[in-house]
């Protein structure tokens, strides 16, 4: 009697179980071919470089470049998937959160690695903005909104001529954050994590990792705007994490790598979070310092300041700062003995202090490469705005402008925080200099700052 009860129970699960069938990811409609999307790519991507910081720490790029590895190898093995020229690069950014572009280049923000457990979770996202690509989100969204007008302009040959990005540019199609190139849909999303899941596995990576992940952010959601950047292009479909865990019964037994964090990832975690801040805008494109050895420009220190040379400035600096000459030996991140502090995603920022970059620009016209500064400084910090009218200065016999902002200090909670950017043309860009004070201390720091303008030399 028991044996008749059990096995009609045993058949129905079986029956149950086969009925179940594995969701099937698959690019949608798309006016675009492959190369299309691979040139797409390659131009947003120069773009992308001239206007964010590229971090070339070996730690970070090692970790990021064996990831892809694995990443690539894992989707050459799905022979039904699309295979693209994937690239993979760093760049400075607190925010978590990681981007990849039509055909192949990914850029992986600090703020993710800083904020991940383990190397798995730094994959998850990887793995989830390839199948992004493989998928192909981006152009099949174009395709959608464009209906009319797309199929003439991709008719007009733009692969081979570099004119892709700008032919675009024309239907209003572009890389901000709400193009439709970098926003996508809840179904691309539930797409993508499945699609990415199923990467991991074949990678040897738990795909629970990218829940996990997923998990920590949504529970970290409203702490603070670290998060914001993600969830404005990955908006949650809904069960994020119990689809992936579903999907998961399909795939075969794995072995997967050790949810605890190895030494190479915490290294490169410890230096993702060590990074210099970037500047409180969207790179224009930063100046290579030239390689050739010279004279460097030099400055007189006032009295209790110091002097930091770069190869195309100097400038002096108050003699308790620290001073942070980046890589490249042309951005340099100068902070009070307190005013380098820990982001909430354990990043450093500047609360009181100075950061100077020199920007490739478009004309020697200082105007209008200020105006084009001061437009990409206010868009990437919605918290900042303009306080005055433009000051025109004299800096060492040279025109300059001083622009006056505002936002919210990051060193005191509560606090207004006041900024002053001044700008001149250097002969191998446009020089800026963002001084930051929270207000309490602002008395003080408006005259260390007044000094610091003055001392300017290239």
């Amino acid at each position: 009697m028991i044996l008749r009860r059990v096995v009609p129970q045993l058949v129905l699960t079986a029956a149950l179980l086969f009925a179940q069938k594995q969701k099937t990811v698959k690019p949608g409609f798309n006016m675009f071919s492959l190369e299309q999307d691979i040139q797409l790519g390659k131009e947003s991507a120069a773009q992308i470089e001239r206007e964010m910081q590229i971090v070339n720490d070996p730690q970070l790029t090692a970790l990021i470049d064996r990831i892809g590895r694995k990443l690539i190898a894992a989707n050459a093995a799905e022979k039904n998937n699309a295979q693209f020229p994937f690239s993979f690069k760093v760049v400075n950014d607190p925010s978590i959160n990681a981007f990849a572009l039509p055909g192949g280049p990914m850029f992986i923000q600090t703020g993710l690695i800083a904020s991940a457990d383990n190397e798995g979770q730094v994959a998850g996202v990887m793995g989830h903005e390839m199948a992004h690509v493989i998928l192909r989100h981006g152009t099949n969204q174009a395709s959608k909104a464009n209906l009319i007008q797309l199929p003439l302009a991709l008719a007009g040959g733009m692969v081979g001529n570099g004119s892709m990005l700008g032919s675009l540019a024309q239907l209003g199609i572009g890389l901000g954050a709400n193009s439709v190139l970098m926003k996508f849909s809840r179904n691309a999303e539930s797409d993508a994590d499945l699609l990415g899941a199923r990467l991991l596995h074949t990678a040897g990576y738990n795909p629970v990792e990218l829940a996990r992940f997923f998990e920590k952010l949504e529970a970290q959601s409203g702490k603070g705007n670290a998060m914001t950047q993600f969830f404005a292009s990955h908006p949650n479909p809904g069960n994020r994490v119990k689809n992936i865990q579903a999907d998961m019964q399909f795939y075969p037994r794995a072995n997967y790598q050790s949810a605890t964090p190895t030494a190479e990832f915490l290294a490169a975690r410890a230096a993702a979070k060590a990074l210099p801040p970037p500047a409180k805008r969207p790179q224009q494109g930063a100046v290579a310092a030239p390689q050739s050895g010279g004279q460097m420009p030099t400055t007189q220190a006032p009295r209790g300041f110091k002097v930091q040379q770069s190869p195309l400035y100097a400038i002096a600096y108050p003699d308790d700062w620290q001073s942070q000459l980046a890589q490249d030996q042309v951005s340099l991140t100068l902070g009070a003995a307190d005013g380098i502090i820990r982001g909430q995603n354990g990043q450093n920022d500047v609360g009181h202090g100075v950061l100077v970059a020199i920007n490739q620009v478009q004309s020697q016209n200082l105007d209008n490469e200020t105006n084009a500064l001061l437009k990409g400084l206010l868009q990437g910090n919605p918290g900042v705005r303009q306080t005055g009218n433009a000051q025109r200065v004299q800096i060492n016999g040279q025109q300059a402008i001083l622009i006056s902002l505002e936002g919210q200090s990051g060193m005191k909670r509560g606090e207004k925080e006041i900024i002053r950017v001044l700008t001149i043309m250097h002969p191998r860009g446009l020089f800026n200099a963002i001084f930051v004070a929270p207000e309490s201390r602002w008395r003080i720091a408006d005259g260390e700052y007044q000094e610091m303008m003055r001392s300017i030399r290239f």
